[in-house]
């Protein structure tokens, strides 16, 4: 192939990542700018040893009204030129989400509409212009603000397997070359001058001040990026399997982790979990910061038995006894309820999305029964209809089985290590005003099977 170097380059960059497969469409982020025209030009001369197909895509944000119309326009020229499909739109409203700031509200705006050009043209790929100089402003950006591993690694190669950034080994310096060789024009943007932002704070006073101790400042940070993205993925990896080993229940909004297991990993691996962990609770690591881990760290080691923490976006974790609780604080049926029972037969309770069922049973089918936990039988001629369940009460006592005195039932729960917030979803089972069974628990001394009893009910939870 006769490929100028900075081709060259860019398509070993694209075999090394595994950008792209041969008939993949490709839409290419198309700012104007030099970063983006340099990317278009480049795949464009690609095309062909690569097997693609491209279409350009446009995004104005409306936040500088005269240079984004020119912009539009320009890019629109250029797609023609090159005999290329066009997909263009204008940002409506860029009112900042709570909690945002104006960058992040564009950019969140942006990949939605890259997302809108995927869905519309059958498309595989989103190619975006970003470049080593990038990384490195991205590398000391995350540095200062403070970071590890995960923040050295900088802005990966291929983000979420669409995502691809073929320029990511080419430098600004480069880009011009190639752009002054080929006297291809394109515009410049007022904004990347604007000191108010970190990242051309950045790029306007300390790299220069930096290249003076380091001219080759922008490779060495490009390659520590690399390093650390590396061992980042090995890291991960490690820490995903070892999730699944401490992981002790799961469900769409909540994770119950081992806390003897967890205790006993290296401290690394722990902060990986708890990254882990809350990225499968939350979906994202939005708002968590180091100090936030180390939090969770601490709650580990505290001495009480159960304990909490609330983080941002409505993120909770808890210790309770020997169990780590990370979930949304979605906690849903903890209200009280009560309902009479006339007869046998199988009743719900709505508030906890359970039901309780009552059937009276030969002596023959009790000797057989397993007697599960979820299971109680009763003296049935000792009971009087209607019986009641209900949620638990502060001062609930009763007399458990096998002992002669009255218990708290706050004191079988803690026995029990039932956590505090789930106690109110145990039923209590009652007769007159006597508690016969703590459902899932005990039942009452007073109330179980003897050797002269003729009638047995069986207490099903479901």
């Amino acid at each position: 192939m006769n490929l100028h170097p900075t081709e060259k380059k860019v398509f070993l960059t694209i075999l090394k990542y595994g950008m792209v497969k041969s008939g993949d469409r490709i839409v290419v982020a198309v700012s104007g700018g030099p970063d983006s025209v340099c990317l278009l030009q480049i795949l464009y001369q690609l095309q062909e040893c690569l097997n693609i197909r491209l279409i350009v895509a446009h995004f104005n944000h409306g936040l500088r009204p005269k240079e984004d119309e020119k912009e539009t326009v320009f890019v629109a020229n250029l797609a023609r030129e090159l005999n290329l499909i066009l997909t263009c739109d204008k940002a409506n409203d860029m009112t900042k989400a709570h909690g945002t700031s104006s960058e992040e509200k564009a950019r969140e705006i942006r990949y939605q509409f890259f997302q809108k050009v995927l869905d519309e043209h059958y498309a595989q790929k989103v190619a975006i212009g970003h470049n080593m100089n990038d990384q490195a402003e991205t590398v000391l950006m995350h540095l200062l603000r403070g970071t590890g591993l995960t923040g050295l690694s900088g802005i990966p190669p291929i983000r979420r397997k669409r995502f691809i950034r073929p320029l990511i080994d080419i430098t600004k310096d480069e880009i011009h070359t190639y752009l002054r060789q080929k006297n291809i024009p394109f515009m410049v943007d007022s904004s990347n001058l604007e000191k108010r932002y970190l990242r051309n704070k950045i790029r306007l006073e300390l790299m220069p001040t930096l290249f003076n101790y380091q001219p080759r400042l922008i490779k060495h940070l490009g390659e520590l990026a690399f390093l650390c993205r590396e061992e980042n993925q090995f890291m991960e990896e490690e820490a995903r399997k070892c999730l699944q080993m401490v992981t002790l229940d799961s469900s769409e909004h909540s994770l119950d982790l081992s806390l003897n297991t967890f205790n006993n990993l290296s401290c690394p691996l722990q902060y990986r979990i708890i990254r882990e962990a809350i990225k499968k609770i939350k979906g994202n690591l939005r708002r968590i910061d180091i100090g936030h881990i180390k939090t969770i760290i601490d709650l580990a080691k505290k001495d009480k038995p159960q304990v909490k923490v609330n983080l941002p976006e409505n993120l909770v974790v808890k210790k309770i006894y020997n169990r780590f609780r990370f979930s949304l604080g979605t906690e849903i049926g903890t209200g009280n309820f009560s309902y009479y029972i006339k007869n046998m037969g199988r009743f719900q309770i709505q508030e906890i999305n359970q039901a309780i069922s009552l059937k009276e049973i030969s002596k023959g089918d009790f000797l057989q029964s397993s007697h599960s936990p979820r299971e109680a039988f009763l003296d049935l001629d000792r009971l009087q209809w209607p019986l009641r369940v209900r949620s638990f009460r502060a001062g609930d006592k009763f007399i458990p089985l096998g002992l002669n005195g009255f218990k708290k039932v706050k004191d079988a729960f803690i026995d029990n290590k039932i956590p505090s917030e789930e106690r109110k979803k145990i039923p209590i089972l009652v007769n007159n005003d006597d508690i016969v069974w703590v459902c899932g628990i005990r039942i009452d001394d007073r109330y179980k099977i003897k050797q002269e009893t003729e009638r047995i009910l069986r207490c099903k939870l479901e």
